[in-house]
């Protein structure tokens, strides 16, 4: 199954670099891939933010550690998705 996906997918992703025009459902699919990826990114950088803004209120103790921990948590999964958000926006654009 998974094989089938990588080949339609690497198919698709050919014709893109061709100059050929991908199917509509294919660019309709990178456009909510790109609104994913990047409103995930956004939403996990405001939660860091407010994350950090609380653990600094909260006095010295493990709580405090245990927010700032989750704050940098969110923070290593937001900006890998930021970038693949990123190169994914680019891809879109240059096919749309």
């Amino acid at each position: 199954m998974l094989t089938e996906f990588t080949g339609v997918a690497a198919g698709l992703a050919a014709r893109t670099v061709s100059g050929k025009t991908p199917p509509l459902a294919f660019r309709i699919t990178l456009w909510l891939l790109v609104v994913f990826f990047l409103g995930t990114a956004i939403a996990a950088g405001i939660a860091w933010w407010r994350l950090r803004q609380e653990a600094r209120a909260m006095p010295e103790g493990e709580d405090r550690q245990s927010r700032s921990g989750r704050a940098g948590c969110l923070m290593a999964g937001a900006i890998p998705a930021l970038i693949f958000g990123l190169f994914l926006l680019d891809w879109a654009v240059q096919v749309s």
